[in-house]
């Protein structure tokens, strides 16, 4: 899920560090606490910094319950309410201490900046319960291989490809637009004892890669995909996506591939683990594809890590794939991964590198050949980009990458390189 459309929950659930910390380390307020109920509230406390944010209410409330004039442990529960995104309870138990007249003046002033902060969060939830992200891209491309050709043109028993099928090159423009739209929603969900805010992403997108001469590889797409998401502030956060893309090819139409994609991540100590899947259903229109019709799924695991608080980016992955079609000789299963890195080389500007390597072995025997077909291939890829943050090109983003594609199998037609040099030019409203 992108940071940016999830900046507005982020936002919202943001707790001031130096508030809660005053807050947590207020001497008592009341000196008539027995030792059970000085027990019950540090277990209370305890709990809330283990992330068992509803026990720590549950222990909490029963110790109000005992005694409700402690009024630390109601500036505890307070800090627990907030942090189960339940702000009206938040500031009700804030403003009880605050009204008692024996609250001293240190306690008041920060219960008044908690109080602030509360409605802060409340305000801006109130304000953006739905946001809507229009965004564009356009840009220049070389490719050294549109149509994929083999490095080698001979098959066995002496057979010669076409010219046609040799390498080709070309210049290409491409142009991509799409809007986001995602709704806030105030309702918390209870995942065990984790307090978890629902959001719901929609977006539709155009995509269209134009050649210069080889328009039959031209290549457009319309995309459309919606689906819940769920966010635990500081822990989790996982999306469901519903996707489908129209696909044309030239003047003809392609297909339509159909997926759903759960992921899930759990923030870490300066990094993120992330899990994620894909169900995909591709059909083809053209009659040259008969047969390429197929289910695809998919499994992957992947890390990635701040070093140097924040300014070098690494990340590394893995996943596993089976693709069942309708004829023997496009079914398929393998794996992938890949490592890459990110830097922040200068103001507002990066560079990156990424490796990745796929392996995939296929069912039937390919024609003429009469083998079976299995092949893997390299990835190569490096950029950079840059934010401009003043002036004319105010909120745009100017990146540019090289990619270089070595793909080896022991059916030659499948065996090629392919280089492609593309720059674009991007912003989002």
């Amino acid at each position: 899920m992108n940071d940016r459309k999830l900046g507005t929950i982020g936002f919202l659930t943001h707790t001031s560090v130096a508030v809660l910390m005053t807050i947590a380390g207020l001497s008592s307020v009341s000196a008539q606490e027995s030792a059970d109920a000085e027990k019950l509230f540090k277990e209370g406390i305890f709990l809330r910094e283990q992330g068992q944010i509803f026990n720590s209410i549950n222990a909490l409330e029963t110790v109000l319950t005992n005694d409700p004039t402690l009024q630390r442990a109601r500036l505890e529960l307070a800090v627990a309410y907030f942090r189960a995104l339940n702000y009206e309870q938040a500031s009700k138990q804030a403003q009880r201490v605050l009204d008692d007249p024996k609250t001293p003046e240190t306690v008041r002033l920060a219960v008044l900046t908690f109080l602030a902060q509360i409605k802060r969060d409340e305000a801006a939830l109130a304000a953006n319960p739905h946001n809507f992200e229009p965004s564009i891209s356009l840009g220049a491309m070389y490719d050294n291989n549109v149509n994929v050709g083999p490095s080698g043109t001979t098959l066995p028993g002496g057979l010669v490809l076409t010219p046609g099928s040799s390498p080709k090159s070309d210049w290409a423009s491409v142009l991509q637009a799409g809007v986001t739209h995602t709704y806030n929603s105030p309702l918390v969900i209870p995942f065990g004892q984790t307090p978890t805010r629902l959001i719901w992403q929609s977006s539709a997108g155009y995509y269209h890669k134009g050649y210069v001469n080889m328009t039959d590889f031209n290549l457009t797409a319309l995309t459309f995909a919606t689906g819940p998401g769920f966010i635990a502030p500081n822990s989790w956060r996982a999306k469901l996506n519903f996707q489908v893309d129209n696909l044309r090819l030239g003047s003809e139409q392609l297909g339509l591939y159909s997926s759903v994609a759960p992921t899930a991540t759990w923030q870490l100590k300066n990094g993120e683990l992330t899990v994620d899947g894909l169900a995909l259903h591709k059909r083809f229109d053209r009659k040259i594809d008969d047969g390429r019709d197929s289910n695809y799924f998919s499994a992957g695991l992947s890390y990635g890590h701040l070093f140097f608080t924040g300014k070098l980016a690494a990340q590394v992955g893995v996943k596993g794939f089976n693709e069942k079609a309708d004829l023997e000789r496009f079914t398929n299963r393998g794996w992938e991964g890949f490592i890459g890195a990110n830097v922040a080389a200068w103001t507002n500007g990066s560079v990156y590198g990424r490796y990745s390597y796929r392996t995939a072995r296929y069912d039937g025997v390919e024609p003429i050949f009469a083998v079976a077909r299995e092949e893997f291939e390299d990835r190569y890829e490096v950029g950079a980009g840059h934010n401009f943050k003043e002036g004319l090109m105010k909120d745009w983003k100017l990146s540019g990458n090289w990619v270089r594609s070595e793909a080896h199998a022991n059916v030659s037609i499948y065996t090629y390189q392919r280089e492609v040099l593309s720059v674009n030019l991007a912003r989002s409203f």
